[in-house]
């Protein structure tokens, strides 16, 4: 029995004082960042967004547990290219129809892309995120598994606030700090943010003219070129070991030849460009061509996974 206490009161101790380690090394580490922000034109008045921050074990932990990284390609399309999600994206295309077509012409960027984002990103709005941006980008960025990245984001946060850029300093996010109904990363704001109404704010939290528009600008200054689509779902009889061609370009006519078609039976188009083919999983059932415009998905979120699943909801909005 005295063994056991003995054990208890050290694992308390052990666990203590780890907890006061982490606790001390964040405020070192708070104070430095302040420091630095300063010097990069920061004020202190700006910096009181970052009073009373502390690390976040909820954030580090689902960092650690994106979806994509536990999740078969089907059971992730299923959940975010979900039935209700199918039927109120066309409610919704429908209904915004005239800003989309207005913003499409501006921008060269489809309105069927921009819901659809819209629609896995944010829920149509409805699902921002609760976290505090700021506390949340300080958490990440203390955190060593990708500390570089979201000590820019941290910075970029706050450069939105110095610049007087929104009417809320209490911003909210989501785990990783993604912002607003686009769910921007802070230096996605400030390098294709637009203030499509003119009101002298960049609004992505409630504004669908900012919103739309500033998914567009993304978009377009990222390579989307409206003349073609995104990639589509193929397959093939006689095509073998697909994963030996797995990521492999090639021409349409080329893939053609080696058997792929489209799912539909009907032979690829006749177009002379190149995709890029991906083995989804080891079924080898779940084949796509994807082009350009895909890579141009891509850079708004690098999971082959979303990108898949925002094109094909897109397509289900085609009349």
């Amino acid at each position: 029995m005295k063994n056991k206490s003995i054990i208890l009161i050290t694992s308390f101790f052990i666990i203590f004082s780890n907890y006061s380690f982490a606790h001390d090394s964040f405020e070192k580490w708070l104070n430095e960042f302040k420091a630095e922000a300063i010097s990069r034109g920061i004020s202190e008045k700006t910096l009181e967004v970052l009073n009373n921050a502390k690390p976040s074990e909820k954030t580090i932990k689902l960092d650690r547990n994106q979806p994509e990284f536990k999740l078969t390609f089907q059971k992730y399309k299923s959940k975010v290219v979900s039935d209700y999600r199918l039927n109120k994206a066309k409610i919704e295309y429908k209904k915004n129809k005239p800003l989309l077509d207005k913003i499409e012409k501006k921008y060269g960027v489809n309105g069927r892309l921009l819901i659809s984002l819209w629609a896995i990103e944010s829920n149509f709005g409805n699902n921002m995120g609760k976290f505090n941006l700021f506390h949340t980008l300080a958490s990440l960025a203390h955190d060593g598994r990708r500390s570089k990245f979201f000590r820019k984001e941290l910075l970029n946060a706050l450069m939105i606030i110095e610049n007087n850029m929104v009417n809320n300093t209490n911003l909210k996010s989501g785990w990783a700090g993604a912002m607003g109904q686009c769910q921007f990363m802070p230096s996605s704001f400030l390098k294709y943010g637009v203030d499509e109404n003119k009101d002298g704010k960049i609004d992505i939290w409630s504004d669908k003219e900012d919103i739309f528009a500033s998914m567009a600008n993304y978009l377009s200054k990222n390579g989307w070129n409206d003349r073609y689509i995104w990639g589509r779902a193929v397959s093939g009889k006689n095509f073998n070991e697909p994963i030996k061609y797995n990521k492999k370009v090639k021409y349409l006519s080329e893939w053609s030849e080696l058997g792929l078609h489209q799912t539909n039976g009907k032979t690829l188009p006749k177009v002379n460009i190149k995709a890029k083919l991906l083995v989804i999983d080891k079924s080898n059932k779940n084949l796509f061509l994807v082009y350009d415009n895909f890579e141009t998905i891509l850079k708004w979120n690098r999971s082959n996974y979303f990108a898949l699943s925002v094109g094909i909801l897109s397509d289900t909005l085609i009349n």
